[in-house]
């Protein structure tokens, strides 16, 4: 009975440093993004800027999926279990939100937190900033299991990453056929969920590929590398033939250019091709990651 009790205490005590991380973790913001300082020092409202308030928890919703990926080892030690889980939860916050710093502002390059989410209330700017937040921690947290607590081999898979992930969001604009800048200008909805739904397409792929066997950190970067090309093959194949599959019609004979463009706008439309990315991406790593061919074709 007393061991129950200890493990109980051991637990509650980890789940108060957890919480300390995270308050560490909410200050951290001030460091990394200067413009949100009077945002994250003050008590949130969430009633009053509902942009700001996705914008800001997707963060914590963030932090959280990464933390899942560190573990106690109650073998070692308490004390010796905080200390491993303070020094890589900190690595964690700082390539988090490095990450994001880094993605927003190859995304975002035409506009400004302070404008968008403070002065706009830019639902459609925070919804694929909450993509971007959701993706880049499952992608942390892949990077970071897969290091299996090798700081050199983090910061190298780390790097990686976000390369990989750089040149995809830019992907979105030759597989969409809406205007970004414009439509995130005007508050687009149509555009977020069509985003959000290639954002986290992509981010499954990328995850899928970096989840893999690895005994050498160069055969395995090479092994990510061409899952990535090859999933650049097989996705529009299953993007096309989806498209074939559950055709829609946006306007008629006679309609005009205008016209066709403002349907596209619509909800309906966001809604179709966000579906349609991340159903394509979903199948395109079945088909990279779950086909074992066996021993009946020489290995190379």
């Amino acid at each position: 009975m007393a061991e129950i009790f200890d493990r109980l205490l051991i637990r509650i005590l980890l789940a108060g440093f957890v919480c300390l991380m995270i308050y560490l973790y909410r200050y951290a913001h001030v460091i990394f993004y200067p413009t949100v300082k009077r945002q994250v020092l003050k008590k949130i409202s969430p009633t009053e800027n509902p942009a700001d308030t996705l914008h800001l928890f997707s963060r914590l919703i963030g932090i959280s999926i990464i933390f899942s990926s560190i573990s106690f080892n109650e073998a070692s030690g308490v004390m010796l279990s905080l200390f491993h889980f303070g020094v890589w939860g900190s690595i964690a916050i700082v390539l988090y939100l490095l990450s994001l710093f880094i993605i927003e502002s190859i995304v975002f390059y035409n506009f400004d937190y302070t404008d968008e989410i403070l002065k706009r209330k830019n639902m459609s700017y925070a919804f694929i900033s909450f993509c971007h937040s959701i993706v880049i921690a499952y992608l942390t947290r892949t990077v970071m299991m897969e290091a299996e607590n090798s700081l050199i081999i983090l910061l190298v898979l780390w790097l990686y990453m976000l390369v990989i992930v750089g040149f995809s969001v830019k992907y979105f604009t030759f597989i969409s056929k809406l205007t970004f800048n414009r439509l995130l200008i005007q508050k687009n909805l149509s555009l977020c969920f069509s985003y959000g739904g290639f954002t986290l397409g992509s981010g499954f792929i990328i995850a899928s590929c970096f989840d893999q066997e690895h005994y050498d950190i160069t055969v395995f970067c090479i092994q990510v590398l061409l899952k990535t090309v090859l999933s650049l093959i097989i996705f529009p194949i299953f993007k096309k033939g989806i498209v074939r599959i559950f055709p829609i019609r946006i306007g008629d004979s006679r309609s005009h250019a205008t016209e066709i463009d403002s349907q596209m706008q619509g909800l309906g439309y966001g809604f179709y091709e966000g579906s349609i990315f991340i159903s394509a991406a979903i199948l395109t790593t079945m088909i990279v990651n779950r086909i074992q061919f066996g021993t009946i074709y020489p290995f190379f």
